[in-house]
């Protein structure tokens, strides 16, 4: 009972922080209200079996601190909340597998309904999900994929990621020259899997010929060690032409670095809107940028679990569905050459921002 209770409780608190409308039941009764009856205690069937009420998501993003993930998770606290599921949110300590692997461990303790993770890792976080999916908890990914998820919710599909990326370094350097890639953690697999696309795009296509790829460097998603990283390029290659940072918080720390100090590098890759206002546009280091909406990857993210804990999806290749948003979803395959060991629901294609727009959507997100 005491569970059951905190339970809702849990709910009200995220509802009144998300902004969400709807009724709220107090729980109070009027002052003269005859107290419950312990008869009518032991007819409560939920009491009796010891099954709680409503489902519990958890979501398990890459570290704290990274505002990018504090935004999909609004988007995932969001979600539970107009689906009636009660969320929880848990950083882990720091970036590594074990710290994730010890959340999630946790929330199995907690008898959670599903586990949204952005994987810090591609395998080491395995043992983990097993355990989970074993006790019936739905696991999915996020953002990053690792192995045993039963799907990959992906912002955009590696190949349109990776030509967006290469086709802006393209025109940011005139079409030759030497470029940089400044990447997250060297084991995020999104930021793996978009750089082995980015590969094989410019090994595939003759246009690229001129283009030289002269290093990339990790910034581990840190803003002072992806500047440090974007310093360190600018002073071991004199001639470097564009910084591509497929991260936010490199990118941005990226076009800080450059500006600061008055270089002629640009800055291509992928930023959030609000994060990059005076960075984007003419007369900057970066004329565009590209991203997706980090909210609706949290949203995404619930309606998949719903969904698969509905049965309206088992996770396999080619199933469609719909799910609570309204919106029909294809399963599409897997690829381990590029990181994605689960089936994948694509959240949609990248978006580019430039000076034309990057107002409106830094009011957005």
């Amino acid at each position: 009972m005491k569970r059951r209770i905190a339970l809702m409780l849990a709910f009200v608190m995220i509802m009144s922080l998300t902004a969400c409308s709807g009724k709220k039941d107090s729980g109070e009764q009027p002052a003269d209200a005859p107290a419950k009856a312990p008869a009518e205690e032991a007819q409560d069937p939920s009491e009796e079996t010891g099954e709680k009420e409503g489902l519990t998501f958890a979501i398990v993003p890459k570290q704290a601190g990274n505002e990018y993930h504090e935004v999909i998770a609004t988007g995932f606290n969001e979600a539970c909340a107009e689906l009636g599921i009660t969320p929880i949110v848990q950083y882990p300590e720091d970036t590594s597998a074990e710290a994730q692997s010890t959340v999630i461990n946790n929330l199995i303790a907690q008898k959670v309904d599903g586990i949204a993770i952005g994987a810090n890792d591609p395998e080491a976080l395995e043992g983990a999900i097993k355990t989970a999916r074993d006790q019936g908890i739905v696991v999915v990914t996020f953002d990053s994929d690792t192995k045993g998820s039963q799907v990959f919710v992906n912002q955009a599909s590696n190949e349109a990621v990776a030509q967006v990326l290469v086709d802006s370094i393209l025109d940011m350097t005139g079409g030759e020259g030497e470029f940089a890639v400044l990447s997250a953690t060297s084991t995020a697999t999104n930021q793996n899997a978009w750089i082995a696309a980015m590969e094989n795009l410019i090994a595939s296509d003759d246009k690229y010929a001129k283009l030289e790829w002269v290093t990339t460097v990790y910034g581990d998603d840190e803003d002072q060690k992806s500047y440090d990283e974007t310093e360190s390029l600018m002073t071991n290659y004199p001639d470097l032409k564009v910084i591509c940072s497929p991260t936010c918080v490199g990118y941005l720390a990226a076009c800080k670095a450059v500006m600061n100090a008055n270089s002629e590098i640009k800055v291509a890759g992928l930023g959030m809107p609000s994060w990059s206002l005076g960075y984007v546009g003419e007369g900057t280091c970066s004329e565009y940028m590209y991203l997706w909406n980090p909210v609706e990857i949290g949203s995404t993210t619930v309606y998949t679990m719903k969904a698969l804990k509905d049965g309206l999806t088992t996770g396999a290749e080619g199933e469609s569905y719909t799910a609570d948003n309204g919106k029909e979803y294809t399963v599409t395959p897997s690829d381990e050459s590029l990181g994605i060991y689960s089936t994948q629901v694509i959240v949609g294609d990248p978006f580019r921002f430039d000076g034309s727009n990057i107002d409106e959507w830094a009011a957005k997100f």
